[in-house]
């Protein structure tokens, strides 16, 4: 989820309490916060829930999702299309939307997309003199998968195909399996056993054919020759990463 505004809201907060503007609070929930195509699949949904005391509106789009010199690339797509793409939701009610795969071919490898989700400015905002509205976008992985998923073995996400990379305080990460991978929970594990966290929640996905990379703060208490730890996709235990 990512603010439209230039302010984020910690520094929109700072400022309210300096100035005399009106802040209005985030209105727009989305659920699910990731979507998955199974094979043959053509549509899945999602919701979008108002919990404010007055009409919003909303714009959802999907892109075609990428991952180049270890950045993510967002470009036009019409595999996917969403509707309806423009909704105004009333007070406490919600919307459904519908995800609708056009492109049924079978390329044989995973098809990585985001469905962006806008809450667009009040159509009175321009009389607003003393508002400062936060609009929020939220950015939801979607994946159309071109066979069954094998499942983890032993509860655990097979990492035979991913090579990791530690150097100069970051992890680099190449996926040259068929199916993205999802780190969190970043762990520095020392050789006495000690864990000491690193990056909590979600690190980032590394897409299939695909190289990311994350700065990982220093940290005082990280011995040489430990590991690094993480829970890959939606595992239930973290496993280590083999460092090359």
């Amino acid at each position: 989820m990512q603010s439209k505004n230039k302010f984020i809201p910690t520094i929109c907060a700072a400022i309210v309490s300096l100035c005399s503007f009106n802040l209005s609070a985030a209105s727009l929930q989305v659920s699910p916060i990731s979507l998955t195509f199974t094979t043959g699949e053509k549509a899945k949904e999602i919701w979008l829930t108002n919990t404010s005391d007055e009409p919003i509106r909303a714009q959802t789009r999907v892109l075609n999702w990428t991952q180049v010199e270890g950045k993510e690339q967002l470009h036009l797509s019409r595999d996917l299309v969403a509707s309806p793409s423009i909704t105004e939701i009333k007070a406490g009610d919600r919307q459904l939307i519908r995800v609708l795969r056009m492109n049924m071919q079978n390329t044989g490898t995973e098809q990585t997309y985001r469905l962006l989700v806008d809450e667009l400015p009040k159509s009175n905002q321009a009389n607003q003199q003393t508002g400062l509205q936060l609009l929020l976008q939220y950015s939801i992985p979607v994946f159309v998968q071109t066979n069954e998923i094998t499942p983890a073995k032993n509860g655990l996400t097979s990492l035979a195909q991913v090579s990791f990379h530690y150097q100069n305080q970051q992890l680099i990460v190449k996926n040259n399996g068929s199916r993205h991978i999802r780190l969190s929970e970043l762990t520095y594990v020392n050789p006495n056993g000690e864990k000491i966290p690193l990056i909590n929640g979600l690190v980032g996905y590394v897409l299939n054919g695909q190289t990311m990379q994350w700065h990982v703060p220093a940290n005082a208490q990280m011995q040489p020759k430990g590991q690094f730890e993480a829970r890959i996709n939606s595992d239930g235990l973290a496993q280590t990463l083999s460092i090359q």
